[in-house]
């Protein structure tokens, strides 16, 4: 049993350095932030190091007046043994010396000294931590007749796995920083690609529809009208979605018909083309220049709709978490394989795994391609 007056003391002990520690956080942090990162969280795990390790003494003088078995291979504990010490008081001593190593890295971590290896800077606040803590435990009316190198090997320990932990968290989130970034670049990356290709697919395709109006005012003129009103519509839909990177369903769908309309002048009305789209999947995300090179590489690349007739269909279907696009053409003709592969491989670096491109025949002929990207309604 311990003296009320003992244990009063340490009560006194530890309320007292709570006071302390407050004021000082106050003091300097209103002028410099030499206390950065000294969290309330941080001051409980010092705690309860203090608590444990005053346990683990309290325990080896247990074993030896119990057992009459030295306690040497309890490390620490045989330090405070003949002064017959209990838990309270062991623990107001390690709290003083492990509170005063935590300020004193803490203080050090913030400094920015030139000329100064990082590592040193801390090596000596540690060692004027357990120089000022040893102080303060005397000060206190505690005698310390053991060693300060103990105090100074295990807060050294405990601050070594401190670090390196907070070591390992940094270069984390470092790294999932840097992986953003690299996901960004692609990103950034792809949409040069698209504007790219929309200066290099738009121009084309511009004179290649005014080359056949003028021809087909030679030889029929309300075909050459009907061509010229669509070309206009296509213009409007696509001058547009030049200077934005992001689109809907809807206007990919209505670019994909003006540019139908058109191909369909120009077989002679023998492709006939048809979407299903409901409603509440208009304003559904979708990325841009994708719908229509896939219609173009599946369909209208190699066919000869001149001498035969043609269907495409193209219908979209809301899954859960997944747009699904389907499209379908009724005659036989050789698909662009490295288009397709191009946008296959657009679409697994916009949405990773969740973007898919499938392809398959259609019997008795055609074939049919099936689009699936991540639903995000508009």
């Amino acid at each position: 049993m311990y003296a009320p007056s003992r244990v009063a003391h340490s009560v006194d002990g530890v309320y007292e350095l709570g006071l302390a520690f407050k004021r000082l956080t106050l003091l300097l942090r209103t002028d410099v932030q030499v206390l950065s990162g000294l969290t309330w969280r941080r001051v409980g795990y010092t705690v309860l190091v203090a608590a444990g390790f005053a346990l683990w003494t309290a325990l080896g003088n247990w074993v030896r007046f119990r057992y009459g078995l030295s306690p040497r291979l309890l490390g620490l504990a045989d330090l405070f043994l003949h002064k017959g010490w209990g838990c309270l008081p062991v623990f107001r001593v390690y709290l003083l010396l492990f509170f005063s190593q935590m300020l004193a890295l803490t203080i050090a971590d913030n400094l920015h000294v030139s000329r100064v290896p990082r590592t040193l800077l801390l090596v000596f606040a540690l060692v004027l931590g357990t120089t000022v803590g040893s102080a303060v435990v005397m000060a206190s009316g505690d005698y310390l007749d053991w060693p300060p190198v103990w105090g100074l090997t295990w807060g050294g320990l405990l601050a070594f796995v401190y670090f390196k932990r907070r070591r390992d968290e940094e270069l984390a989130v470092a790294l999932h920083a840097a992986q953003l970034a690299q996901v960004d670049l692609k990103k950034k990356t792809l949409e040069s690609d698209l504007q790219v290709m929309q200066a290099q697919v738009e121009p084309q395709f511009l004179f290649n529809t005014l080359r056949r109006v003028g021809d087909l005012y030679e030889t029929d003129r309300p075909s050459a009208d009907r061509m010229l009103e669509n070309l206009i519509l296509y213009l409007r839909a696509a001058l547009p979605q030049m200077r934005t990177s992001n689109s809907t369903l809807g206007q990919e769908v209505r670019l994909a018909q003006a540019y139908l309309n058109i191909e369909r002048i120009r077989t002679h009305g023998k492709l006939d083309f048809a979407f299903d789209i409901p409603d509440r999947l208009v304003s559904a995300a979708f990325p841009p220049m994708v719908l229509l090179p896939l219609i173009e590489a599946l369909a209208l690349r190699g066919h000869n709709l001149v001498r035969d007739r043609g269907v495409l269909c193209a219908a979209a279907l809301a899954g859960e978490g997944s747009l699904k696009i389907t499209l379908t053409r009724t005659w036989d003709s050789r698909p662009d394989v490295a288009e397709i592969q191009h946008i296959r491989g657009r679409l697994k670096a916009l949405y990773d795994a969740d973007g898919k491109l499938e392809l398959a025949p259609l019997q008795p002929s055609g074939a049919v391609a099936t689009m699936e990207v991540p639903l995000v309604p508009g």
